[in-house]
């Protein structure tokens, strides 16, 4: 039983259909064009992770791609076009009160997906803009796939139509009938579940699936999709921004605060020593806020600017800044949706 990824529906929403319509009469050009004549101290962060064409995911999670090469080149000319794609020193100014200009984008890459060096940074250079690349130090260079890659995989060679799981806890999911409603139940249980012990569970879903991944083909697959530490490095040498996605990409409130500030610290030192330059800017893993006592974690761990994901527009005067929010592209905001989106903004 295959998982078929997730395509676009034939027949586009009512608001695309709207967007196009206003965008084949200029109407959407002309609205951004009298934005930028306004004064606005927001700031619209764009969240990416994979700029690739379908067919190039192969059996990893289709989810995580927002766009393919051409995609991107076009969002980065319509932003120019109509307002200014800034830098993390920018952003950093800016919120310590600093000017902005109108329209202001930043755009971030999460994860560290090959990608990233390959193809966007070719895109960034030829169009002369940046953008900052949060990177997770655990696997440059170490042969793993990223945890919800492997469930995508797994999923995706099961022969089987039900999987019994009896680790965090007894489950059984419905392959033949919903292959996405099990994949999506997997994923929120690595996001969810604290103290998961990640070994243990792909243990048993690799037993209960009946599917193995040779460590052999799983170091070909990553180095073929998870950029080195050596391209990381690149990006920063062609002036782009590299900060911090954790070490291990888990979700901060699924550890408890001695581990997440392990994590933390050992993210920073790593991307530090490998940058030559103090790191001191983090996205937070799945995107979500820090609360509680990890607020104190993201600050002892040595991060005075931390960013979420999925979460809106950051106005100055109500940023938190161990909490900017970003918004979360995807293939749904091409073209006249992507005009839309930048017109929507406060």
């Amino acid at each position: 039983m295959r998982l078929k990824p997730v395509r676009p529906t034939a027949k586009p929403s009512k608001r695309a259909r709207l967007a196009r319509a206003f965008d084949s009469l200029g109407i959407l050009d002309r609205m951004l064009s009298l934005r930028a004549k306004l004064t606005t101290r927001s700031l619209m962060v764009l969240t990416y992770h994979r700029i690739a064409d379908a067919a190039e995911v192969g059996e990893l999670d289709p989810d995580v791609r927002e766009t393919d090469a051409r995609g991107l080149s076009e969002q980065i000319k319509v932003v120019k076009q109509h307002g200014a794609l800034v830098s993390l020193p920018d952003v950093r100014r800016f919120l310590q009160g600093g000017p902005l200009p109108s329209n202001a984008v930043m755009l971030a890459f999460d994860d560290g997906y090959r990608d990233c060096h390959d193809v966007a940074l070719p895109i960034l250079k030829t169009a002369g803009a940046t953008a900052t690349f949060f990177v997770p130090t655990a696997y440059p260079d170490a042969g793993r796939i990223f945890w919800w890659d492997r469930i995508a995989l797994l999923l995706g060679r099961c022969q089987k139509r039900t999987l019994a799981l009896a680790y965090p806890y007894p489950i059984m999911l419905d392959l033949g009938h919903d292959p996405l409603g099990a994949k999506r139940l997997l994923l929120s249980l690595v996001k969810r579940t604290p103290g998961l012990d990640l070994a243990r569970f792909f243990d048993e879903l690799s037993r209960a699936a009946d599917v193995t991944l040779d460590p052999a083909e799983e170091r070909s697959i990553a180095a073929r999709t998870i950029m080195g530490f050596r391209d990381v490095r690149a990006l920063a040498d062609a002036g782009m921004s590299v900060a911090s996605h954790s070490h291990e990409h888990r979700v901060m409130a699924t550890m408890t605060p001695e581990e997440a500030l392990s994590d933390l610290h050992r993210s920073r030192r790593v991307l530090s020593d490998v940058l030559e330059q103090d790191v001191r800017t983090v996205a937070y893993p799945v995107g979500h806020q820090v609360q509680g006592p990890f607020v104190r974690v993201a600050r002892d761990a040595g991060f005075d600017l931390g960013f979420t994901n999925a979460t809106g527009v950051c106005m100055r005067d109500q940023a938190d800044l161990l909490n900017i929010p970003r918004i979360a592209m995807g293939p749904e905001l091409e073209g006249a949706m992507f005009k839309a989106l930048l017109i929507a903004r406060p």
